[in-house]
């Protein structure tokens, strides 16, 4: 029944786009008004937004505990000029993503809905994406890496597990546990190229849920009892292979988690995002390294 439940929606999204590419979809007034109002909370969440106290929400408890300890003191975050425009980007696909569905006849019982459960001994609240067909789905706007590596062909549900710096395991089923429900999964946009994906949650989920939100538990004891901060993080040593040998470039690489933290320079004050050092290509990634020996860098190959 599961498999059945996820194959239309994205059968029905693929045809209706289908339609609206030939420019024979049909378009419901109510929708547009709705997709208009949504777009329009979405420039005020994010160029007026309400300053807020810290406290537990949903969305963050399975990030790593030494960052919520960071966002609990509120120390001030290590944000680029352009972060408000991906935050907009990402409420903007996840608007058209719901008004697509609605559009394309997906039932969809509920969007935007707040919710509420214990965890860790907490009432935490949260605000799940969408209910459909009796699950609770998230929905995410993702990079064409993201969206081909985590949520598409060659990522999937273990892969998310392994490498999840954002929480999601742990938001996905604390929202389905809000609402006695199961957690069907992620439903990702390319906001590249504008494909569609679903990355199902597993079908038997009592022991994934309960490790999810056991590990969230902890966090929220922590953070409610003030544990002492701790980096849960090292750099590892750069190295490239010259001739099959291991070369190091004296160069530490921040870790995966850090890099995508608002609090970088907290932990790692010499922190830079530079081209990699330890690759042949020649277009060469941005990466985040904690030490970098700039002297160095044309010794290095």
């Amino acid at each position: 029944l599961d498999w059945l439940i996820m194959v239309p929606i994205l059968d029905l999204v693929k045809g209706y786009l289908t339609e609206a590419s030939k420019g024979e979809a049909k378009l419901s007034p109510e929708l547009v008004e709705e997709f208009k109002e949504a777009c329009g909370e979405a420039l005020k969440r994010q160029f007026n937004p309400q300053k807020k106290e810290w406290r537990l929400r949903m969305s963050s408890l399975g990030k790593p505990l030494c960052q919520q300890q960071l966002d609990k003191k509120q120390l001030p975050k290590d944000i680029e000029y352009n972060a408000v425009m991906r935050f907009l980007m990402g409420d903007l696909v996840e608007a058209s993503a719901i008004f697509i569905m609605k559009a394309a006849g997906i039932d969809i019982e509920h969007t935007q809905k707040e919710v509420a459960t214990d965890v860790g001994g907490e009432n935490i609240k949260g605000t799940l994406d969408v209910k459909i067909d009796g699950k609770v789905w998230d929905i995410k706007s993702a990079s064409p890496y993201a969206f081909t590596n985590k949520f598409g062909n060659y990522g999937g549900y273990n892969k998310l597990k392994d490498d999840d710096p954002f929480g999601y395991l742990a938001q996905g089923y604390g929202y389905a546990k809000a609402e006695k429900v199961p957690f069907g999964g992620w439903i990702a946009v390319n906001k590249s190229t504008g494909e569609w994906s679903i990355c199902e949650a597993p079908r038997e989920q009592e022991e994934e849920s309960k490790e999810a939100l056991d590990k969230a538990s902890e966090n929220v004891v922590a953070l409610v009892k003030n544990k002492p901060f701790k980096k849960l993080f090292e750099p590892k040593d750069e190295k490239i292979k010259i001739k099959g040998e291991d070369v190091f470039t004296g160069n530490k690489l921040m870790a995966m988690s850090c890099s995508f933290c608002n609090y970088k320079y907290h932990c790692w004050p010499k922190a830079e995002l530079h081209k990699k050092v330890a690759t042949r290509a020649v277009n060469r990634p941005m990466v985040w390294y904690t030490k970098l020996k700039e002297e160095d860098l044309e010794n290095c190959l």
